[in-house]
């Protein structure tokens, strides 16, 4: 079957929009069923303390890569998952940044895009 022999697709019910900003990340959407069509913010689970998980309107751009055995068993478990991963993104991310900025990438996106950084160097934690 060639696209030009193709059914006519059914539209989306949701339109979404993504927002991967440097410093904060968002995801909004609109359900066309709904009539007036209003925009939502979509709420991004994540850590805000150790072992803590709050729904938040935005996602702050960071990642902090803690050093073994730096933050407590279930520090950072999130709920959706029967592992801990090894790093942490969002609030808890920045905050624990501020402690060891070392061991934080915030702002990757305009580093990999300046014209002075060699984008294959071992930049990143």
């Amino acid at each position: 079957m060639t696209l030009a022999n193709a059914e006519p697709s059914v539209a989306p019910r949701y339109v979404v929009g993504i927002d991967l900003g440097t410093t904060n990340s968002a995801v909004g959407y609109v359900d066309s069923a709904e009539s007036p069509w209003r925009v939502r913010v979509f709420l991004v689970p994540q850590l805000v303390a150790a072992g803590q998980v709050e729904a938040r309107e935005t996602l702050p751009s960071f990642h902090y890569q803690p050093a073994p055995g730096e933050l407590g068993a279930g520090a950072m478990r999130l709920p959706w998952s029967q592992q801990e991963p090894g790093y942490v993104v969002g609030v808890f991310a920045r905050e624990q940044g501020a402690l060891a900025p070392g061991r934080l990438v915030v702002s990757a996106k305009s580093w990999l895009s300046h014209s002075g950084v060699d984008r294959a160097a071992p930049l990143l934690p």
